[in-house]
């Protein structure tokens, strides 16, 4: 009969036998007094935990508002001030992204027009977010820093 500790704080005992049926023994269980004397019981091993993937990560970021978006666009010099401020006030897209919102089939284009003219909030994993970091050369390191980098300002 084999037998591992199930938690480190060694009161959960996991017996198997020869035919793989496995007994949880604890204290005040019958077999306590005998199994946990036992030499041989393995250590306790807690199970790894897998790191989420990255898309789970992605979506807890807290958004950033329309103005750390462009002030942040601005800075990484993807934008001229002029084109910043023109965004901010009136939705205008600026002549970076003008090519990848005409390249667009229709109704998409009119959607994508109407949502950067009208965002509030801009989420680490929203498709417009992906989009204008792929008409900008940006890749996913750069969106995360540019989330991590301007949420403060």
């Amino acid at each position: 009969m084999q037998a591992e500790w199930r938690n480190a704080e060694r009161t959960i005992l996991a017996l198997t036998d020869v035919t793989g049926h496995v007994v949880i023994v604890e204290p005040g269980h019958t077999l306590w007094p005998k199994a946990s004397k036992k030499p041989d019981i393995a250590p306790f091993a807690p199970e790894p935990v897998p790191d989420p993937p990255p898309e789970d990560l992605q979506a807890a970021i807290p958004p950033l508002t329309r103005r750390q978006v462009f002030i942040a666009l601005h800075r990484l010099g993807l934008f001229s001030a002029e084109e910043a401020i023109a965004a901010a006030a009136t939705g205008v897209v600026p002549a970076a992204l003008e090519p990848t919102f005409a390249a667009l089939p229709e109704p998409d284009q009119t959607d994508a027009r109407v949502t950067f003219a009208a965002f509030q909030m801009a989420y680490r994993i929203d498709p417009m977010t992906a989009m204008i970091a792929r008409a900008a050369g940006l890749s996913e390191d750069d969106i995360d820093a540019i989330w991590t980098g301007f949420a403060s300002v």
